[in-house]
């Protein structure tokens, strides 16, 4: 089969059109002015290009930036041409592959295939081999040279598609949602979702969360529930958080064809193009960026991965009812894991939904199938794990070796997907171009049971590549640049087979490596908080609290590290006493929106400062006495008391307290709440909440004394 552009990629287009999936083309040539307009002129439908600025966008195409192209991401078109003269971002690929509508192609041109690096400048070659070797597994492929007319791959569509149609299909309400806004459901997962709500709306739940991979119309089905939220006299005024007005477009498109649909008025106000509000007499849903977003009446979140965990909690808890849709598979996707996350802190009860069927192509579209693999947007091991870990090793993966196998780049990435909240598809180029990334697997009984991936810090490397060192060196001292350092980007166990230890197995074999590497300190930095335990119990002390929230995570970044020579252990404890001293100090502003339970368990995790920079004077030692002695309360001696308790716990008196007490101390002294809230906190009455701080106090005070003492001449 001899190519011939443009004449075969038309061919190709009708035969994907014909049979109602979606394909996939490459085409290389040196000529990409000519290619793109050529591919234009022939393909029938409406398109998006992608093209950097040395390329002109034909006109009937609607152009988008590399950099810029999750603006398209709400868009639809029958074909979505890539042109690039280098590096293919996986996002890239992963992100418009969605924009793609059934019987339509995604089409990447690129430089001729002898010269085209598809990875970063300066990698090793890793990405390139990996993503060439993955095109032939695509199902519908055209992949071909324009100049030379080679053929490198060619699989036609084999069969159509299945009989596909949008619309509810005769669903048939259980629930009371009005017939004819059940009609507007693109699908009938989404009418049966609608019914639910309906359901939901009536009960007083407190929390809808609407599940399901990218593509299912979650935004859209939002829209028409809060329409329906409208109607019932439930809205009033709404928040709608994302992270753009055009991340909305889905969302504010349900809801106006809602509000049509059940005869109900309404104002649209834009901004740019964007719809950022809907008013009407019976109230208002207005666009808030995650940042400005405040508590409501009805809260509605569109992708509860960018608002992030810790946000949500806060805004939800004190919301009167909470809409939210998380994306499970696909480009935006956060996997199973956040997903639990967002159950656990969304306010009870609360009622979950799942949307099954794509709306924009069939069931089963190879494109989806090719896109979701190769750049693994199903982001939990879909591999057994194995029958018995009394038999591991632990193997170092290089990049160059990993790229030979994707099987194996597909199965480490999933597993280490796991250690965060979402994984986009660009960290297959951290894997697989870095120099400085090395993966450490440990195999049990010939299958994947853990993995970690480190990254080895020099002060000599440019700043993104000597995070840890950094901080090391802000916290501490200029000694932090002496340092080489191996940082834990990542470590996850297969689910099935954590708390056996397996973790701490992995870890143990990372640090004898960085031994054998010349490392002075193993460091990790991390927004999960849910993860702390893991490393407290294996040894490693905290040296850094972030002082604002990760606007990924909506938690705080947090550094731990283990020291493994002289040198290292002298700039960790420095830094930890920094830590230290942050924490307790700025626990009343910068930190005082961290939970005092886990100001607490950070608190232990840090290193004790020999001379504590707070002194009282004897009219404090006169009003803390008398607050002993139950003659005054703490609020009338509430400036000794701070002082009494920040000096204690900067020398480390906290390990005379139980976790309670301290708690407390940090709640009520540290932190400045209310007793009532420091009594919620404790799970207790304000009597036995004033009770716990006295004594907590009393042994604070009688520490810092006997400490004091200890070290007077």
């Amino acid at each position: 089969m001899k190519y011939s552009h443009p004449e075969s990629l038309a061919r190709f287009a009708v035969e994907i059109r014909n049979s109602g999936y979606r394909g996939l083309a490459v085409v290389h040539s040196n000529r990409l002015q000519w290619l793109l307009n050529t591919t234009a002129e022939v393909l029938d439908g409406n398109c998006i290009a992608v093209a950097p600025q040395s390329l002109a966008v034909p006109r009937r195409c609607r152009p988008g930036s590399p950099g810029g192209f999750e603006r398209l991401l709400g868009s639809e078109a029958d074909y979505v041409i890539i042109a690039t003269d280098g590096l293919l971002r996986p996002n890239l690929v992963a992100g418009l592959a969605g924009v793609v509508s059934s019987g339509g192609m995604l089409v990447i041109m690129a430089p001729p295939l002898h010269e085209w690096n598809p990875g970063p400048s300066g990698g090793v070659g890793g990405y390139r081999r990996y993503l060439l070797s993955s095109l032939r597994e695509a199902r519908v492929l055209l992949w071909a040279d324009a100049d030379t007319g080679e053929v490198y791959a060619y699989q036609p569509p084999r069969g159509r598609a299945h009989e596909w149609l949008l619309g509810p299909r005769g669903y048939e309400p259980r629930f009371g949602a009005p017939r004819r806004l059940l009609g507007l459901a693109a699908t009938p997962s989404q009418a049966e979702a609608l019914d639910r709500f309906s359901l939901y709306l009536d009960a007083g739940y407190r929390s809808f969360l609407v599940t399901g991979d990218r593509g299912r119309g979650k935004s859209y089905l939002l829209g028409l529930a809060v329409a329906l939220a409208v109607k019932r006299g439930a809205a009033g005024e709404a928040v709608a958080v994302a992270p753009s007005p055009a991340s909305l477009a889905s969302f504010y498109k349900g809801l106006i064809r809602g509000l049509r649909v059940l005869g109900l008025r309404y104002r649209i106000r834009r901004v740019g193009g964007d719809v950022v509000a809907v008013t009407g007499p019976w109230g208002r849903i207005a666009y808030a960026a995650p940042d400005d977003a405040k508590p409501t009446g009805l809260l509605v979140v569109d992708e509860a991965a960018a608002v992030g965990v810790a946000r949500l909690r806060r805004l939800a808890w004190k919301s009167g009812r909470v809409l939210a849709a998380t994306t499970i598979h696909g480009y935006e996707g956060s996997g199973r894991v956040f997903q639990h996350m967002v159950e656990d802190v969304l306010p009870k009860p609360l009622e979950r939904v799942e949307l099954r069927e794509p709306i924009r192509y069939p069931p089963g579209d190879p494109l989806e199938d090719w896109v979701n693999r190769v750049f693994v947007l199903k982001p939990e091991p879909d591999y057994p794990a194995p029958a018995s870990v009394d038999e591991c090793r632990v193997e170092q993966l290089e990049p160059r070796s990993l790229a030979e196998q994707p099987e194996a780049v597909r199965r480490l990435v999933q597993l280490l997907a796991l250690a965060h909240y979402r994984t986009e598809p660009d960290y297959l180029l951290v894997i697989l171009e870095s120099r400085n990334h090395i993966l450490h697997a440990l195999v049990c009984g010939g299958s994947l049971a853990a993995a970690a991936d480190v990254a080895l810090e020099e002060w000599g490397l440019e700043e993104p590549a000597r995070i840890a060192l950094k901080i090391l060196w802000l916290q501490a001292d200029s000694a932090a640049k002496e340092l080489k350092a191996a940082r834990i980007v990542r470590i996850a166990v297969h689910p099935e087979l954590q708390r056996r230890g397996l973790g701490r197995k992995l870890l143990s074999a990372v640090e004898d490596w960085a031994r054998g590497k010349g490392v002075d300190i193993v460091a990790a930095l991390f927004g999960r908080h849910d993860v702390i335990g893991f490393w407290v119990k294996t040894g490693y002390t905290l040296f850094y609290v972030s002082p604002r929230y990760n606007k990924a995570t909506g938690e705080k970044n947090l550094g731990f590290a283990k020291p493994l020579t002289p040198k290292g252990a002298e700039v960790l404890t420095n830094a930890s006493r920094r830590a230290r001293r942050k924490l307790v100090l700025g626990a009343h502003s910068t930190y005082r929106d961290l939970a005092a339970e886990k100001t607490a368990i950070l608190l232990r995790a840090t290193q004790p400062l020999h001379d504590a920079p707070i002194v009282l004077e004897q009219l404090d030692h006169k009003a803390l006495n008398t607050y002993m002695e139950g003659v005054v309360e703490l609020e009338q001696v509430i400036d000794s008391a701070y002082l009494a308790t920040a000096s204690a716990l900067l020398a480390g008196c906290e390990d005379r307290l139980d976790d309670r007490s301290l708690v407390a101390l940090v709640a009520r002294i540290l932190q400045g709440k209310p007793i009532g809230e420091t009594a919620e906190i404790l799970g207790a009455s304000v009597e036995e909440a004033q009770a716990l701080l006295r004594e907590a106090l009393k042994a604070l005070i009688g520490c810092r004394r006997s400490r004091t003492q200890r070290r007077s001449p």
